[in-house]
């Protein structure tokens, strides 16, 4: 069994070098934080828990900024380590939007794959916000909001866009 705390504290040294289960334990972790605390979001509206949701991960991932910032900038992600991330992040997605009951008018996949990019984006934004409030990302993210409640009618033309902007910040 893992000590994750052990890992933690890999990860906040210089350069960390982590295996693929340590790797994934520690996302595992990110999500569970963010799950663990579902019962805050606000459900007044679908925008307010949208935001108050992308607000949740990424207040799990200030918790533990110098870490996940040391990962981004020193762990070369191969194609299995991309697809089981992105199939950990996306059945969590999955569950905190039935936790919630976010339902759009696009099929389930289709809507934690527009959330899960819109998550990237914002994240590209979260790696380079230095303010105390994370003001950049909370910008960023009311304008994903929108984009996300266009989608409604057109998901796939916002998939495109996100994917290029995502693709431009790289």
């Amino acid at each position: 069994m893992l000590d994750i705390n052990a890992i933690w504290e890999k990860a906040a040294q210089p350069s960390p070098e982590l295996t693929f289960e340590e790797i994934q334990a520690l996302i595992n972790d990110r999500l569970w934080a963010v799950t663990d605390q579902l019962s805050t979001v606000s459900l007044h509206s679908t925008d307010e828990t949208l935001f108050d949701l992308m607000m949740l991960v990424f207040d799990s991932l200030t918790e533990k900024r110098t870490c996940i910032l040391n990962l981004w900038n020193a762990i070369e992600l191969n194609p299995k380590c991309i697809c089981e991330a992105q199939s950990q992040i996306s059945a969590a997605i999955d569950g905190w939007h039935q936790q919630l009951n976010l339902h759009w008018n696009t099929a389930r996949y289709v809507q934690n794959l527009l959330f899960l990019c819109a998550l990237i984006y914002a994240a590209v934004v979260w790696k380079d916000d230095t303010s105390a409030d994370n003001s950049k990302v909370m910008a960023k993210i009311d304008e994903l909001i929108g984009w996300l409640n266009a989608s409604k009618s057109a998901p796939f033309d916002l998939l495109e866009k996100v994917k290029s902007m995502v693709m431009g910040c790289m």
